[in-house]
């Protein structure tokens, strides 16, 4: 019985990361991209200056691509440093922030087109971005504009030029022993980054069990934890997952 159990989860595991194989290399893949290189600029106030950021910076480090192919639709969501703020904007505080987060992208065969044309008050605003995906990384060219600001002398032009962003690989999760002591979980991921694993019984509710820091090393296969899930030796199934963060 527990002979069986190890094979049905290595099975499962050696599936998901053909599946995640496959998406990656037939085109734009659902994801985090860091940002490498680019810039970023804020102009056109009643004065009309000017101001250019070189990408990244700690507003700007990562773009979250999610792609929904049945529907052939994307979105796409510019990301701090941390991977969980997202960039914004105030061209006039009482009004609120300008999120860069933009939905019903269109997918071509070489592209991503995220366009909209002017919206409702107070800002009226716009946006026209092309993305550019190859297998594991993005170039990403675009302008957010406003046509009214109800307050003087603010941006109202935003622009991403010659963007370029890579696929963040996810952590690497397998099985190598179950015994009368819990299953052992080897798991490979990025150097200084937070892991959590997860687990489920059922695929459907997941719960944290662990939360560890990669640490920096220079093995050939490092940075890696192990971790044995003592849990998992009351329960018929148990199926694992884990994600990173900075």
């Amino acid at each position: 019985m527990m002979k069986n159990r190890i094979i049905w989860l290595a099975i499962l595991l050696a599936f998901v990361v053909s599946i995640h194989s496959a998406g990656a290399q037939s085109g734009p893949a659902s994801g985090l991209y860091q940002i490498m290189s680019g810039s970023y600029s804020e102009c056109c106030g009643i004065a009309g200056n000017r101001f250019d950021y070189p990408l990244p910076n700690e507003n700007l480090g990562f773009v979250r691509l999610t792609v929904d192919a049945q529907r052939n639709v994307a979105a796409m969501t510019f990301l701090a440093e941390d991977t969980q703020t997202v960039f914004s904007r105030v061209p006039c505080p009482p009004s609120g922030a300008i999120n860069f987060s933009f939905d019903y992208g269109l997918i071509f065969s070489n592209r991503l087109v995220f366009h909209v044309d002017p919206g409702g008050p107070p800002y009226q605003k716009s946006w026209n971005y092309t993305v550019s995906n190859s297998a594991d990384g993005l170039r990403i060219d675009g302008i957010l504009g406003t046509l009214a600001s109800p307050c003087a002398d603010t941006p109202t032009r935003f622009s991403h030029s010659n963007v370029v962003a890579v696929l963040v690989p996810g952590p690497r999760l397998r099985i190598t022993e179950f015994s009368t002591e819990g299953a052992s979980l080897f798991i490979q991921g990025r150097a200084g980054w937070t892991n959590v694993i997860e687990a489920s019984t059922d695929l459907v509710t997941w719960t944290s069990i662990s939360t560890n820091l990669m640490p920096n090393t220079l093995c050939p296969i490092c940075p890696y934890i192990l971790f044995r899930d003592a849990a998992s030796t009351n329960l018929v199934r148990r199926f694992y997952r884990c994600f990173e963060v900075p």
